[in-house]
């Protein structure tokens, strides 16, 4: 019964382990697709292009989700947090941008930059293009 149990025990945390470098081999993805992202948001909000800054936006909150996964995975809870509160301003001006009100949707997608800004001076080291995280 130990041995099924020690047998059980190590299959979950190799599981785990695999994850968090699928994870890490994904999070390049994830940063590339969140700079083209809020680079679309922005466009189509200059645009008044509700539904495309919408859809932009949710993309958003999906890609700061994975982020916001992995860093608890890495137990940085400042990482955690940028990737929090960029999720938020990303839900919220989908939210805005949904309902038609661009100005409001602009300023709530302000509150992305500065989260991502956090978190690349706390937990990335490097040069463009050669970046990795600490």
């Amino acid at each position: 019964m130990k041995k099924i149990l020690v047998l059980t025990v190590a299959a979950v945390l190799l599981g785990a382990g695999g994850l968090l470098a699928q994870g890490e081999a994904d999070y390049p993805g994830w940063m590339k697709a969140i700079a083209g992202g809020n680079g679309a948001l922005g466009k189509a909000l200059a645009a008044k292009d509700g539904a495309a800054a919408a859809t932009e936006a949710q993309k958003l909150v999906g890609l700061f989700k994975q982020v916001e996964t992995f860093w608890q995975g890495r137990s940085a809870a400042d990482a955690v947090g940028f990737a929090q509160k960029a999720g938020a301003a990303a839900g919220a001006a989908a939210k805005s941008a949904t309902a038609g009100n661009f100005d409001q949707a602009m300023s709530d997608a302000k509150g992305i930059g500065p989260n991502c800004g956090g978190c690349h001076m706390a937990h990335r080291e490097g040069t463009p293009g050669m970046f990795k995280i600490k």
